[in-house]
């Protein structure tokens, strides 16, 4: 059985190292990932990603026989950001719940990662197959680009059973929204403001684009059983160069979440019709739309894949009630596991792990000690009947 003391340890531990995106990345968490991994005899590859930024990979060997269990884990986090009452790299247990940034997103999930390779290395599984560890780089960050050079590398295999263990609240999210991020940049032109008449005001043109997307998508007739509804969120909006000047820039970015039938191309036609329409109420304005990362699709694994079936038979196993799924478990949120499921087509990458994602980039970010200890239990059950 995984040790739930040292995977409350190693959250501490990990907690404790800055690894923001943007800030000072990844480098000395994954310095830390792979000195314990070493400690505990375990090899670990570096993957280059980017300068000063490696992914790392570490592999139990199995039965060649059966699928590997890959694990997905990023490094990074969200920047700290304001309205903490509590110390963001303490790794301060209260209250039944680890506190710090990242605690559940994720590094709980992580040091659960971990554990679950040194258990097995000292206890072999003979029908389990190889199991990996991929720790990633930049998962946070529009381009995800761990997962891309991961996939890119040819490492993985089309029977691989990918698991993110990314906070769910210990719920099983099969499923993830399609997500794009779009930056609009309108161009109008600087004016005196107490002869507004001769200038365009781009931040006016950009507010009104945003406020007819906002209403679009509020009124879309578009809604999946498990996914629900897409959504809008203008991110940032800034613009201007002073309060008696007509602006003559603004720029916004947009953060669109979709559900099938829908695609990203018919998000990026609908951004660029509402662009079009607003600028031809204003001539002599001008528009740029840049997308901004790595397109993001609706995906779904499959009910029957071995990875869902296990985790939904060894959840039972423990608590005596069905693995839940769907409602507040995050579907909106991209993972690592999404990232690969789109760039290979498989139908076997989900994602289940300590934590909710309601705590997730917030202030005072928690990580249940409950979660992390159901965690070990029915990911070495799973393994067990594998």
């Amino acid at each position: 059985m995984i040790s739930s003391d040292n995977v409350i340890r190693d959250t501490q531990s990990l907690v404790r190292i800055d690894s923001q995106n943007p800030g000072p990345l990844e480098a000395a968490c994954a310095d830390w990932v792979e000195q314990r991994l070493l400690a505990a005899d375990i090899k670990v590859q570096r993957q280059p990603v980017a300068e000063g930024r490696d992914n790392l990979v570490a592999v139990v060997p199995g039965n060649p026989d059966a699928p590997r269990l890959v694990l997905l884990a990023h490094l990074d986090t969200v920047p700290v950001g304001a309205g903490w009452t509590r110390d963001p790299f303490g790794g301060e247990i209260a209250d039944g719940r680890i506190y710090g940034r990242g605690t559940c997103d994720m590094k709980g999930g992580l040091a659960l990662a971990i554990n679950v390779l040194e258990t097995l290395s000292k206890n072999p599984l003979p029908n389990v197959g190889d199991v990996v560890l991929v720790a990633t780089v930049d998962e946070e960050a529009p381009g995800m680009l761990g997962a891309h050079a991961l996939v890119a590398s040819g490492f993985l295999r089309p029977d691989d059973q990918v698991l993110a263990p990314e906070p769910t609240g210990m719920r099983l999210r099969i499923a993830q929204m399609g997500l794009r991020w779009i930056t609009v940049r309108i161009h109008g032109r600087m004016a005196h403001a107490g002869r507004a008449h001769l200038g365009i005001d781009a931040n006016h043109l950009l507010a009104e684009i945003v406020s007819r997307l906002k209403v679009t998508f509020a009124g879309m007739d578009v809604e999946d059983p498990l996914l629900g509804k897409p959504r809008f969120t203008c991110g940032t909006f800034t613009g201007g160069v002073a309060t008696n000047v007509v602006p003559p820039t603004a720029e916004a970015n947009l953060d669109l979440r979709i559900v099938p039938p829908m695609t990203i191309d018919d998000l990026e036609l609908l951004v660029r019709e509402h662009v079009d329409a607003v600028l031809a109420e204003h001539p002599g304005a001008t528009a740029d739309i840049e997308m901004l990362g790595a397109a993001r699709p609706p995906v779904r694994a499959a009910e029957d894949a071995k990875i869902v079936r296990l985790l939904r038979s060894s959840y039972q196993a423990h608590t005596g009630t069905e693995l839940p799924s769907g409602g507040a478990d995050g579907h909106e949120a991209y993972t690592d596991a999404s990232m690969v499921a789109t760039l290979t087509g498989s139908s076997s990458c989900t994602v289940f792990g300590p934590g909710a994602t309601d705590q997730a980039h917030t202030a005072d970010e928690f990580v249940p000690l409950a979660d992390l200890v159901l965690g070990t239990q029915v990911l070495w059950s799973m393994l067990e009947a594998w």
